[in-house]
């Protein structure tokens, strides 16, 4: 089934393509009466740094690469108009600076190749925008070409340095130190060539974590019959990238309580018994989670039940620890952060079974609005450790969260920030990628990184991922230091060890003018997206206009 589902949605998210040109016929040359721009190709032809298939699509590039473009232009008009092309950061869009001209002919498609050598550009995420005469400015494609997310994403360049590079610890609970606690989640079990390489930019930009649900129907097919093969390989492939697996341990098997979540004795000790089988296998470099959402009807079916869940719950969590006392346990991974279930269970001895309470604190708000919510859910959980193993925003669609990319990016890096100010040492961001190439449903708009559309050939980051690196490059090895206070709706988290000191600033929207005390009298300003400047700190006072996109400030000399 599962197989079946992927060749599924691969061959209709081919059609989709298809349908909409990208993938079709459509030549330059042939006439039209209607005017568009769109992005027929990106990738990198020479100089392959990253990856050596020229026919992938991807607007990431490790710096010395030279990215290629070919950008279709249809005139509809009865002449020739001029063209350009620009490359701008992405953090201030007036530097432009143009890297290609030419002229769209007359009542035609004309396609525009050229290419940019990155080993000229600082590493930071640029726009891609296009000008053409009489028509305007465009940053990416116009109809008919936008029906598929993938396609209305805005053109970018994303010139990498390296990859993050952090060792935390194999065991227990992360600590406050960037990026040790911060992870992804994902779809999949045994990597296919593709899936290798989504594991190599989560690496790249210095996830450490990956949740996947360790699925009970798929490793007991059979009574008392285990086949973890699967994960075997997908926890060898974590293993040598640096990245430990959060595994949750869920849902019904079809020979257990009809498929539903096991309310028998039967069931109960079936399911204690796969865990502590998985526990076995993979000891305490995992991380364990006891299901995913039982307050919600969508993961406990008919409807959620407090008691049923703990007695679940404390079944498998003791079969883990007697298999693996040193394994984290966390649990119960509740859609929102809901107090009052999370109450109820507590007081069913459900906090004595585990390590750490997790949630997952989605909201239609920012991230900061997360912080009253940490601290009503304290006062309730007897000193244990909060997490937060599963929050996102996606991109389009009709849920009441849905931001647009630039949100998305602002919002992922905060979500982190807001995580580690409140004391949560594990914060998993939801979504790797797009799950497929739907502009209306929201569940297919999470991703960091573009749905990958047939094989590997298109491999697309958003913004979001660039920030997320952007920031890990920045902080990686530091640890929280302190909040600093300017005052209300503006937050400031200072970073510092191994010598070195940093200061992340954002507020939670809306510009702010500040001063901060830097006790230097020149910083380096990095951007969200990269960008870098020197800024005067007269006195070793920085003053600074900043907004719901943070900046790094980094001391440059001493007092």
């Amino acid at each position: 089934m599962v197989v079946a589902a992927a060749i599924a949605a691969a061959l209709a998210a081919y059609l989709a393509l298809r349908a909409t040109g990208v993938l079709g016929p459509r030549t330059a040359g042939r006439a039209e009466r209607r005017f568009f721009v769109r992005l027929f190709y990106e990738g990198c032809r020479s100089s392959q740094l990253l990856y050596g298939d020229p026919l992938m699509r991807r607007n990431f590039f490790k710096r010395g690469e030279v990215a290629a473009f070919e950008i279709d232009v249809s005139n509809p008009d009865g002449r020739d108009l001029e063209v350009s092309f620009s490359i701008a950061p992405a953090d201030d869009p007036s530097r432009i600076v143009k890297v290609h001209e030419g002229v769209a002919k007359a009542g035609s498609v004309t396609r525009f190749s050229f290419e940019v050598d990155t080993s000229q550009l600082p590493p930071a995420l640029y726009l891609v925008v296009a000008q053409v005469e009489g028509w305007g400015r465009f940053n990416s494609n116009t109809d008919p070409f936008r029906s598929t997310n993938l396609e209305s994403y805005p053109w970018l360049l994303a010139v990498l340095d390296e990859p993050v590079r952090w060792e935390g610890p194999s065991e227990g609970l992360p600590r406050l130190i960037v990026p040790e606690g911060l992870g992804v989640n994902i779809h999949f079990v045994a990597p296919s060539p593709v899936e290798e390489r989504d594991l190599d930019m989560i690496a790249y930009a210095g996830f450490k974590l990956v949740r996947m649900d360790l699925f009970w129907h798929l490793v007991e097919r059979e009574k008392g019959v285990y086949d973890l093969s699967g994960y075997m390989a997908l926890t060898e492939a974590l293993r040598r990238r640096g990245l430990r697996p959060l595994y949750i341990l869920d849902y019904g098997n079809p020979n257990y309580d009809n498929s539903l979540p096991p309310r028998s004795d039967e069931g109960r000790r079936a399911f204690a018994s796969f865990a502590r089988k998985a526990a076995e296998e993979f000891g305490a470099y995992a991380l364990w989670e006891i299901w995913n959402e039982p307050n919600i009807a969508g993961f406990w079916k008919p409807q959620p039940n407090v008691a049923d869940y703990v007695e679940l719950a404390k079944a498998a969590a003791g079969a883990v620890k007697a298999a693996c006392p040193s394994c984290v346990v966390l649990a119960p991974a509740t859609s929102g952060v809901d107090v009052d279930f999370i109450s109820r269970a507590a007081s069913l001895g459900l906090l004595d079974q585990i390590d750490a309470v997790s949630v997952h604190p989605y909201r239609d708000s920012n991230p900061e609005t997360a912080l009253s919510d940490y601290e009503r859910l304290r006062a309730v959980v007897k000193g244990k450790m909060v997490v937060a193993s599963e929050w996102g925003y996606p991109t389009a669609g009709r849920y009441g969260n849905v931001v647009d990319v630039w949100r998305q990016a602002q919002y992922a890096a905060r979500i982190y920030l807001v995580n580690l100010m409140a004391g949560v040492p594990v914060t998993i961001i939801y979504d790797w990628k797009d799950d497929g190439l739907s502009p209306v449903d929201s569940e297919q708009n999470f991703g960091l990184v573009s749905h990958h559309v047939r094989g590997p050939e298109w491999f697309f980051i958003k913004p979001a991922w660039y920030a997320l690196y952007n920031l890990n490059r920045r902080l990686a090895g530091l640890p929280l230091a302190e909040r600093l206070n300017l005052g209300t709706g503006v937050y400031a988290i200072r970073f510092e060890g191994q010598g070195a000191s940093r200061i992340v600033i954002w507020t939670e929207g809306g510009e702010r003018e500040v001063e901060l005390n830097v006790g230097v009298e020149k910083v380096k300003l990095v951007h969200l997206f990269g960008l870098e400047e020197e800024l005067e700190a007269p006195g070793g006072v920085l003053r600074l206009r900043v907004s719901g996109s943070l900046v790094v400030v980094e001391p440059l000399s001493q007092p």
